[in-house]
């Protein structure tokens, strides 16, 4: 089948030379020999949401493969598309021919025919497009390809990573991850004792290096890690400890008059090093930004009264695409008198001082004992109701909570817990170590999760 774009482009040289001809002009017309094609777009009505017109193609004009390579969504679908194809935008003429080959489901063989710009196209059975070149003769084949996720994206498939890399009792434990391995911390028979291993290295439990000499009044739910340090509570003081290989600790010169009472985390929006702390400032808790050797500490604001100060769970939260979303998010953990905090606090530094707010949650997630982290460009807790662990995560950045469903629900072999050390890497896996059991005892495992779409990408 021949379409009416074709003829009357056919009509249309053949008019042109006749009247070149007519004329008795000598000049001869050399039509343009491109036949690539140099964009292309689809639409449907079917397509409610609009997805279509938004996906970007890749057109490989070495290989001849058009493809997106972000795929659309799972189980996205429509069966009749529009399709429109641009040639060289700096050629006056456009294709003669345009030919679409369309996949025979009884067959191993493509159905070509001449497609003309209102023609439908079945889209799922969209296999290749030939294109002529104004000349008649020039002509080039891509293969095409439409990305759907062939799976749910947002799956968190979890692995539990065998081996006990831990020798021993344990009474506590924290792990941080710092200088790309992950450092374990255990209180066993009234020592503090530490392992650690490479990130890379982390599921094979021979890989693991124990290390001595941990002072033993390190509060191990104090820890945390910045990019070059990191830092501890004192159990005994209001002194802070620092290591800048994990291994070998030392006091840091923390000013008398400045008693350190939490540690929060790195401060986005200051230099690096910079930390957010709760100081004790002539008898008033005030947040206090010190930096990278606690030389120096300046007093900021008040802290509220129920802001949690003791065995809480903090992450530093930096949005990839806005600059001003930058905070530390707090949950868990007890207040200054032993009061169990039961909110997600938000925190961010403006002109000196530290605003706060309080996020909703849902009534069902337990805040007491919960583990916040970083994913996927969105902040997530690990809580707990009805008697198992369950996720939730934010997508307004903390203002409101929302309980992850079905896809992202833990094994059932998954010990309930609370207090683990959740911690995301590079490669898209989130980690969960340890905690406590809900009969009060330390587990020793280890937990592996990632998304499907980072599988699939």
């Amino acid at each position: 089948m021949i379409s009416k774009y074709f003829l009357w482009t056919s009509v249309l040289i053949v008019n042109i030379l006749l009247f070149s001809s007519c004329l008795g002009s000598s000049d001869n017309i050399e039509y343009p020999t491109d036949p690539q094609i140099y964009s292309l777009s689809l639409s449907s009505r079917a397509d409610t949401a609009s997805l279509l017109p938004g996906v970007a193609f890749t057109i490989d004009q070495v290989n001849g493969k058009i493809f997106n390579k972000k795929p659309l969504p799972y189980k996205f679908h429509v069966d009749s598309v529009k399709l429109s194809i641009t040639s060289n935008p700096n050629n006056y003429y456009t294709f003669a021919a345009v030919e679409i080959g369309l996949f025979k489901p009884d067959s191993d063989k493509d159905s070509m025919y001449y497609w003309r710009e209102s023609d439908s196209i079945a889209i799922p059975r969209l296999r290749k497009i030939k294109t002529t070149a104004a000349d008649g003769k020039t002509q080039k084949e891509y293969d095409f390809q439409l990305n759907i996720h062939q799976a749910d994206p947002y799956i968190i498939s979890w692995q539990k990573i065998e081996g006990n890399y831990i020798a021993g009792a344990v009474e506590s434990q924290k792990t941080v991850a710092f200088d790309n391995k992950f450092f374990t911390y255990y209180r066993s028979g009234g020592e503090i004792k530490a392992v650690y291993v490479p990130i890379s290295e982390a599921t094979n439990k021979e890989k693991w290096v124990s290390i001595n000499n941990i002072p033993n009044t390190l509060t191990l739910s104090s820890l945390i890690a910045t990019e070059n340090t990191l830092y501890a509570m004192d159990a005994t003081t209001g002194n802070v400890y620092r290591s800048s290989n994990g291994s070998s600790w030392e006091i840091t010169p923390t000013q008398t008059d400045y008693e350190v009472v939490a540690l929060y985390g790195e401060l986005p929006f200051t230099t690096p090093g910079n930390i957010l702390v709760v100081v004790n400032h002539q008898g008033e808790l005030k947040f206090g930004q010190a930096n990278t050797d606690f030389s120096n500490i300046t007093p900021m604001n008040r802290i509220p009264d129920n802001l949690p100060v003791k065995d809480f769970s903090a992450i530093k939260v930096e949005s990839g695409i806005s600059y001003a979303t930058k905070f530390i998010f707090l949950s868990g953990g007890t207040t200054n008198n032993n009061i169990q905090n039961n909110d997600i606090w938000v925190l961010q530094q403006d002109n000196g001082i530290i605003k706060h707010i309080v996020s909703n949650r849902p009534e069902d997630g337990t805040i007491k004992g919960s583990s916040l982290f970083f994913y996927d460009n969105q902040p997530y807790l690990v809580s707990s109701s009805s008697g198992k662990n369950i996720l939730m995560y934010s997508e307004n950045w903390g203002l409101h909570w929302i309980k992850s469903g079905e896809n992202q629900s833990f094994p059932s072999n998954f010990t309930v817990r609370t207090n683990a050390s959740v911690i995301t890497d590079t490669n898209h896996y989130i980690w969960i170590f340890g905690g406590i059991s809900s009969t009060n005892t330390q587990i020793v495992d280890i937990w592996r999760g990632r998304l499907n779409k980072f599988i699939l990408n």
